[in-house]
């Protein structure tokens, strides 16, 4: 189990990428929200129409929350981790939502180092700057990952 996490060999430098795991592809995901819209926008109207007028106005907040859902889903799919270790850097680039942060590190001042209280995050650190990495990989697993980049750094 030592190149569980085996980096990928670039020209000069070590990369190692993590995204998230989804199962379902975003056309499965709106049909699949579609169908339950459309289920309860039925039964409100049905409701509605034998008299029980407030049913409807539910049927609406529970699509509201199904586009919530969708929305949240969506912007979140695509989500990542990178690690570039060069010969004289060490980059993370994190993508969360929309918004993407690239940190990058003077290899040979470089720290990285697991911490177990904040749920075995991996920190790589220079001075004050800190980045914790590892979110997409099981909490279980970091450490072996923490190990292989350490072997590389």
């Amino acid at each position: 189990m030592k190149d569980l996490f085996k980096g990928d060999k670039l020209e000069d430098c070590w990369q190692w990428t993590f995204k998230r795991n989804c199962s379902i592809s975003p056309h499965q995901l709106t049909i699949i929200f579609s169908l339950l819209g459309l289920i309860s926008l039925s039964i409100g109207i049905s409701f509605y129409l034998m008299g029980a007028v407030l049913i409807l106005p539910f049927s609406f907040i529970e699509i509201l929350a199904l586009l919530t859902a969708f929305y949240y889903n969506a912007v979140h799919a695509n989500d990542y981790e990178k690690l570039l270790l060069g010969t004289n850097f060490l980059t993370v680039e994190l993508k969360n939502g929309n918004r993407i942060t690239n940190t990058q590190f003077v290899r040979a001042f470089s720290q990285v180092k697991l911490i177990p209280e904040h749920k075995n995050m991996i920190l790589m650190s220079q001075g004050s700057r800190r980045v914790y990495f590892g979110s997409h990989v099981h909490a279980s697993k970091r450490h072996l990952l923490e190990r292989e980049i350490k072997a590389k750094l």
